[in-house]
């Protein structure tokens, strides 16, 4: 969702309740895999990605439980199944974009608590527990997707000063500088991807309508290829990769999904596995292991800020 200083008519839409024949929270259908509770957030928070470096994910920023814009980071450490805190961030941010590379953790634009989209750099080091900033984006950008490959730093779609973007940057954290690649074909933003192989798959996400659109950005070539659509459009979902298959969940508008869709990149397939035991949109979904660790996120379409930390198995 937006903050409601962007100008949005179909977020202000999304913040109204939805009866239960509108909300698909009571279309769950039972599927594969198995989820479990893990410990929950500290701090309440949605529209906040998170990463992982070294057994341990980072969670920073987003929206609280009161819809303030926060600077916070919480750590979880996986195999202890434990939060602590640490540093917060120089300052404030809801939808950014963070990704883990070289061992730190980057935060890329995201809305400031003012309301603009930002194009600030900030990578904190977990040796140091030091936050340092690092050359901005070429423009400001928030409510994009970021992912890693090669040691690199892919920024997708999100939306910038002109409104929804199909931009497509790379950012080498070695040289700290950006450059320009070639856009999306469909442009959106509160969007969800993962790297399977050498591809970066790119579910979903709303301009404003949702989409069901999943598109494949190829690094070596420059190019993409559209895909199959999800079975389910949607917008403000996460993403995650495990086993060679994508996994795409959560969302909202008309209510928030509970839905977990699984990709089949060798043939080119989707189907509905276990449902999200809470269902959430604006959450981070992180690979830890085989598990897919999925974390915070709002419980109600617009604000709902919730601690839930949520872990799903898929099956081998």
């Amino acid at each position: 969702m937006w903050p409601v200083v962007i100008a949005c008519s179909a977020c202000l839409s999304f913040t109204m309740a939805c009866s239960d024949e509108d909300s698909p929270v009571g279309q769950q259908q039972p599927g594969v895999g198995v989820w479990d509770t893990r410990a929950p957030l500290p701090t309440a928070r949605q529209e906040m990605p998170s990463a992982l470096v070294n057994g341990r994910i980072y969670t920073p920023g987003g929206f609280d439980a009161q819809g303030a814009t926060v600077a916070m980071l919480e750590i979880y450490d996986v195999a202890a199944d434990r939060w602590t805190t640490g540093p917060s961030m120089p300052e404030g941010r809801n939808h950014p974009g963070v990704v883990a590379a070289s061992g730190l953790v980057f935060l890329t634009g995201g809305y400031t608590s003012a309301g603009p989209a930002s194009a600030s750099v900030f990578a904190f080091n977990p040796q140091t527990q030091t936050w340092t900033s690092r050359r901005a984006m070429p423009a400001p950008r928030a409510a994009h997707v970021t992912v890693e490959y090669g040691g690199r730093i892919y920024a997708i779609g999100g939306v910038s000063t002109g409104g929804v973007v199909a931009t497509n940057e790379v950012y080498d954290p070695t040289s700290d500088r950006w450059s320009a690649l070639a856009p999306m074909p469909t442009p959106r933003e509160h969007l969800a991807a993962a790297v399977i192989g050498d591809r970066i798959y790119v579910a979903g996400g709303r301009a404003p309508s949702n989409f069901a659109t999943l598109e494949a950005y190829a690094p070596a070539t420059n190019t993409w290829q559209k895909l199959t659509d999800m079975p389910t459009a949607r917008g403000g979902l996460a993403a995650a990769a495990s086993g060679g298959r994508l996994y795409v969940l959560g969302g909202e508008a008309p209510g928030v999904f509970p839905h977990n869709e699984e990709y089949d990149p060798t043939r080119d397939t989707w189907r509905r596995v276990a449902d999200m035991p809470t269902p959430r949109h604006g959450m981070g979904a992180v690979t830890a292991g085989n598990a897919i660790y999925v974390i915070g996120g709002g419980t109600r379409a617009g604000f709902g800020a919730s601690a839930v930390n949520e872990r799903y198995t898929p099956p081998r």
